[in-house]
């Protein structure tokens, strides 16, 4: 009997020490926890939080593909006038953009940036480069970003590719390289309900290096200001703006508002000699009406007028132009756009040798954002 125990004891202490070492061996180390990407709502949508800080990010952009075609100007050379160009044809590109915002509460207001990288392959040439890129705080923003001129009315009919007021038909008028909408530049912006103004001080070419002109100043700067206001579906500014290497100033407006089944836009400016903001011409005054046909299909019929479109040293001298067109949207499917605009440019410039001249020209494009 004492065998039979002593037999029973130890093989119980075995069996328990195996138990023991086998759970000795299967324990694991605790997990780290993990931290998840946190959607950011307080500045809008598409921002979220970086991990492991306060800062709100957002990363957007779009890939762009689009045919230009234009004509010859038809000019009547039987009396001596010379024809404007001859350059009628076709030409491709294909952009990406690509846009990085950063925004934080601080104590003295929302702390943001955007840096903007964009790339161009066209029928002649590529390029690659920063486009709007600056910091804000509060309502300071100082960086590399566009003045009113490229901001604005939506259509591009009687306007620009990227702006409301740059004038797309007016490099029909001659050797010079219009207004300049992209600067280092320093703004305040004051906002109180439905009333915006802002002052801006712009350092026109100052990322090309020290600036000193040929005649030994450096006085390519300029001021510009803005007041403007939105009242239910109505919404007006007025915008001026003055440059001290030409001493020479420009005013303009816009007007918008929401009539019938959609939205009419009026604009004008005047110059009272060419600047780096505006030298297309003395003035102009122009007009859409953007109007929704279906949900996803838009049509926006303009018109546009310029008087005085030839620039000298401190002044303009003779010419008009006027120019009407339409711009079709169709919304393919969310965050994929197809658009064409097909326009007739008309211009008169006798005063300088080269008769009248009418062309058409146009272009299909499809954008996908994200």
């Amino acid at each position: 009997m004492k065998l039979t125990r002593f037999l029973i004891a130890s093989a119980a202490s075995l069996v328990a020490s195996s138990v023991s070492h086998a759970a000795d061996a299967i324990v694991a180390a605790e997990p780290e926890p993990l931290e998840y990407v946190r959607v950011c709502d307080a500045f809008g949508t598409g921002y979220f939080y970086i991990p492991g800080t306060e800062t709100c990010l957002k990363i957007g952009g779009y890939i762009r593909l689009q045919l230009d075609g234009r004509s010859n100007y038809d000019i009547d050379t039987s009396a001596g006038a010379v024809e404007l160009d001859d350059d009628a044809g076709y030409r491709t590109n294909t952009r990406a953009q690509l846009r990085f915002e950063a925004k934080s509460d601080t104590e003295f207001g929302a702390l943001g940036s955007r840096v903007t990288l964009r790339a161009n392959n066209n029928s002649d040439s590529s390029d690659f480069a920063l486009n709007e890129t600056y910091i804000e705080l509060g309502g300071f923003r100082i960086g590399y970003f566009y003045n009113y001129f490229d901001t604005g009315l939506p259509g591009e009919t009687v306007l620009s590719d990227e702006g409301p007021l740059s004038g797309s038909a007016t490099d029909i008028f001659g050797d010079y390289i219009g207004g300049d909408t992209l600067n280092n530049s320093i703004r305040y912006t004051f906002e109180s309900g439905a009333f915006t103004a802002y002052g801006q001080a712009d350092f026109f070419n100052s990322q090309a290096g020290w600036k000193t002109d040929a005649d030994g100043s450096a006085d390519e700067i300029g001021l510009s200001g803005l007041v403007g206001g939105k009242f239910d579906a109505f919404s007006i500014d007025l915008f001026g703006a003055y440059e001290f290497d030409h001493e020479d100033g420009v005013v303009a407006s816009t007007l918008s508002a929401e009539i019938g089944p959609g939205k009419l836009g009026v604009f004008g400016v005047y110059s009272s000699g060419p600047t780096r903001y505006w030298d297309y011409s003395e003035w102009t005054i122009g007009a859409e009406y953007a109007f929704a046909v279906s949900e996803k299909f838009k049509l926006t019929p303009g018109v546009q007028y310029w008087d005085n479109i030839i620039p000298t040293s401190n002044d303009y001298t003779g010419g008009s132009a006027w120019r009407v067109g339409v711009t079709a949207d169709y919304q393919v499917t969310p965050n994929l756009l197809a658009k064409a605009t097909f326009n007739y440019n008309n211009v008169d410039i006798d005063t300088a040798g080269y008769g009248d001249g009418d062309r058409f020209d146009g272009f299909l494009r499809l954008q996908r954002d994200f």
